[in-house]
């Protein structure tokens, strides 16, 4: 397999209980990570949804969760432009996890994709939770959009961790001919961390794709306050075909809720995404191409004896 076929994507299960003492630190922890993706042949780098909540540890003590939006989204705006420094000095390409951030007077749960020689690409969450709608605390706005994406010859899209779960988005992306979905996500349980990653396998075989998710794991602190705990890890899926070693695993990292230090890292080497699109154009083993069940028809049958 040649290089050009493939894309090979690091994946970093973010640690939140690691601290930072300023927004600059933080970023040159990226900055470094980035440089060692460089060093390993990596393509892209991807970080878990919320990475924002490694800022709590240098939030103010005295910040009013109905506060707490304002304030990322603030720092979001200053750390976009060191981020992209980081990935033009590397030449690695990354999604930005996903942080709040103000645009046209709302609040958005939105993911950032950097690139080293093209404008960004973004992707504003569609299905929020319901701590994503409370008044009482985050009160979100949703997207309305999925961007189709191009990098290094590859078609991608960005779901945002709910929004993998949710079928009906399977038939809006089913003749968009995507190669990658990259899905950063934050999982408070066990629970959580599998819709998200089983609905993302689903996806790699509905799609007949590749499906790129990680998450955050631990738990930050704000003032001597511990915030929510989170559990998750990272994975590459893939059809479930022969070509691909059947079971529709690329790699992963199991799913933990404490690491050490900044967090583990999967480095998911030659994604075969050349191939996969080969075979989605080709002649897979069942799959019936771009499908939709306008046809059918769902009917209710009853025993009941008539009278």
């Amino acid at each position: 397999m040649s290089k050009k076929d493939a894309l090979s994507i690091a994946h970093w299960a973010a640690n939140m209980a690691h601290r930072y003492d300023s927004l600059e630190t933080w970023c040159a922890q990226i900055r470094r990570l980035l440089l060692q993706a460089e060093k390993r042949g990596m393509d892209m780098f991807i970080m878990p949804e919320y990475i924002s909540e490694s800022w709590m540890h240098f939030a103010p003590a005295t910040l009013k969760p109905t506060q707490e939006l304002a304030w990322c989204a603030e720092k979001s705006m200053q750390a976009l432009p060191l981020l992209q420094d980081a990935v033009t000095e590397s030449g690695v390409a990354l999604v930005a996890g996903s942080m709040p951030w103000a645009a046209r007077g709302k609040m958005l749960n939105r993911s950032w994709v950097l690139f080293p020689n093209k404008k960004p690409a973004h992707h504003d969450k569609l299905v929020l939770t319901p701590f994503e709608m409370d008044p009482k605390s985050w009160d979100l706005n949703t997207g309305h959009t999925v961007r189709i994406f191009q990098w290094k010859g590859f078609n991608m899209a960005v779901l945002i961790c709910l929004d993998v779960e949710m079928p009906a988005l399977v038939h809006k992306l089913a003749h968009a001919d995507i190669d990658l979905l990259l899905v950063p996500s934050m999982t408070e349980k066990p629970s959580g961390y599998h819709r998200v990653f089983d609905c993302a396998k689903a996806r790699a075989i509905e799609l007949m794709c590749a499906v790129s998710v990680v998450g955050a794991v631990g738990q930050s602190k704000k003032g001597r306050k511990l915030r929510d705990t989170n559990h998750s890890g990272a994975a590459v899926f893939l059809p479930c075909e022969e070509m691909f070693g059947y079971t529709g695993l690329h790699s992963h990292i199991s799913m933990h809720g404490t690491a050490k230090g900044p967090g583990r890292i999967l480095w998911a080497e030659n994604i075969p995404l050349g191939a996969i699109r080969t075979r989605r154009k080709g002649k897979p083993e069942v799959w019936p191409g771009p499908w939709n069940a306008r046809k059918i028809r769902i009917e209710t049958h009853t025993t009941a004896r008539k009278k």
